[in-house]
């Protein structure tokens, strides 16, 4: 059992409503995850419901008793599932065959399915025969609907699939395959939805105990190879009364005086300053891990610092200006020196850089500017060597509704080539850590799947997962990699999910 802090056990009551709260990965990446505290906390707000988590074991098995009870996970009425990860589609069928429970949506009356989450909302139809309803929005729209609907159909899975219509976020495979769905999102970001008191591992030494708050959502820059940017392209912000209200609840709920301010790009926010101040007024430590180096300066620097973070993280993704220009990310040389050269001597201890190949139209020469930009930075401020330069190098995997969604995967023995090229370019001055070509081959698969790439994951679940496993349930299942791999032609199998064509900004 899992020694932990802010476990919620609520004595079922004839007539609530069980819902089985499923996290397809490790109990760490679980805790980590702000939108399963959401679901965990704000499902168990509700007096007629009693919301218990499944993960995976520390040797990566489904755990299908849960972590409150020891139900089993097929005694539930819904099992809401929060995924965030391509790769751990294979892990909902793997919870489903450990449980007994039919794989197939058309075999199962019992318990309903629900999935969400990024990877979802992009592109469903990997999941579409197994899942019976995917949610393509965000939880706050979704769950208050989903909630009433099951409790008016309570036990009529038909019913309940009827009522889920598409123009509020719902794809029922059963019902609408042909019509459009489309993504729903709340104006702003209700204090309701945030939890205060959030579980996490007591007394592990792996684990900092901490509030992670969310500052905001969305992001409107528009990266061209960014699907959580593209997805929510709609920037919410929450008030800095709400956001100093829950790190001061926070503090004694979660034994801790750390927060973890969570955006995709922090300082977007309009009173980030004024956040970071009032918590230093307030005695909190604070880590803002999503800074983007063109929103920083000496003054947000320090404040950074004085919250007691010991790293910066750049991520250029490339430093081939050309590269950097088609794919909507420019972060100029000297802008970065400038930043790593204040930060070096505002006392960071390490500086994290994030770089990506096989982008298209890479070139050898393209290489060897991102490889001479890394060193030229290294070398003007003074971060060198494997404690204080941490460089991670990521395969580029083209993501559905993106710009760059129809380009080529550069495949696996390329990505290891030119990754080989940067290791070997920057050997001695830092810490390389590298994305595994062949996960990112998988996870190009996935995102740009159908329902053939549906059958493969199943073969796969049954086999176990794994790599050799993947390798395995392609072969069985006759996959053709390059369908999902090449150069892609419209019709895509995700082209039904009607996104918000432009980015906004909304401060409420």
């Amino acid at each position: 059992m899992i020694r932990e802090l802010n476990t919620i056990r609520k004595k079922y009551r004839r007539g609530m409503l069980r819902v089985g709260l499923l996290y397809p990965s490790l109990y760490h990446v679980a805790a980590d995850s702000l939108a399963f505290q959401m679901l965990y906390y704000y499902l168990n707000s509700q007096d007629d419901v009693v919301a218990e988590r499944f993960v995976l074991g520390n040797d990566g098995a489904p755990l299908v008793a849960s972590l409150e009870s020891r139900a089993s996970l097929d005694s539930f009425d819904v099992i809401v599932i929060s995924v965030h990860y391509e790769l751990d589609f294979v892990n909902i069928l793997r919870f489903m065959l450990a449980a007994g429970v039919p794989l197939r949506s058309r075999d199962r009356a019992r318990p309903l399915f629900v999935a969400g989450g990024p990877p979802i909302i992009a592109n469903p139809t990997p999941l579409a025969d197994f899942i019976d309803v995917l949610a393509i929005g965000e939880i706050e729209e979704i769950m208050p609907l989903l909630l009433d609907t099951l409790r008016e159909h309570r036990g009529e899975k038909r019913g309940i699939l009827e009522k889920l219509a598409p123009e509020r976020g719902f794809y029922v495979p059963e019902l609408n395959q042909s019509e459009e769905v489309t993504f729903t999102y709340p104006r702003s970001l209700p204090l309701e939805f945030h939890p205060v008191a959030q579980f996490q591992p007591y007394g592990d030494p792996d684990w900092r105990l901490r509030t992670a708050i969310e500052t905001a959502r969305g992001c409107f820059r528009g990266c061209k190879f960014c699907l959580e940017g593209r997805i929510f392209n709609v920037m919410r912000e929450r008030p800095l009364d709400d956001v100093i209200e829950i790190a001061l609840k926070g503090r004694e709920a979660n034994k801790s005086s750390l927060v973890k301010l969570v955006s995709l790009s922090f300082f977007d926010h309009s009173r980030a300053e004024a956040i970071l101040e009032k918590l230093l007024d307030e005695h909190f430590n604070f880590s803002a891990p999503s800074l983007r180096a063109e929103t920083l300066n000496e003054r947000r620097l320090e404040l950074v610092k004085l919250g007691g973070q010991k790293t910066i993280t750049i991520a250029p993704e490339t430093g081939s200006k050309k590269l950097a220009l088609r794919t909507g990310k420019y972060i100029s040389l000297e802008r970065s020196i400038e930043v790593a050269l204040t930060a070096k001597r505002l006392g960071f201890r390490s500086l994290k850089i994030y770089l990506m190949v096989g982008l298209p139209s890479e070139s050898p020469e393209d290489l060897e500017e991102t490889a001479s930009y890394v060193l030229r930075l290294s070398g003007a401020s003074g971060f060198k060597g494997e404690k204080e330069l941490k460089v991670t190098i990521s395969p580029f995997v083209p993501k559905p509704h993106t710009p760059l969604q129809d380009e080529a995967f550069v495949g696996v023995k390329e990505a290891r080539k030119r990754i080989l090229y940067l290791e070997r370019r920057l050997a001695g001055i830092a810490d390389i850590r590298v994305y595994d070509p062949r996960l990112a081959l998988v996870q190009t698969v996935i995102s740009r799947g159908d329902p053939h790439v549906g059958r493969t994951l199943a073969e796969w679940a049954s086999l176990g997962g794994g790599l050799g496993s993947w390798r395995r349930a392609v072969v069985n299942t006759g996959l053709n990699l390059e369908r999902y791999t090449g150069k892609l032609e419209q019709p895509h199998p995700w082209d039904f999910i009607r996104l918000h064509p432009r980015a906004m900004w909304l401060r409420l």
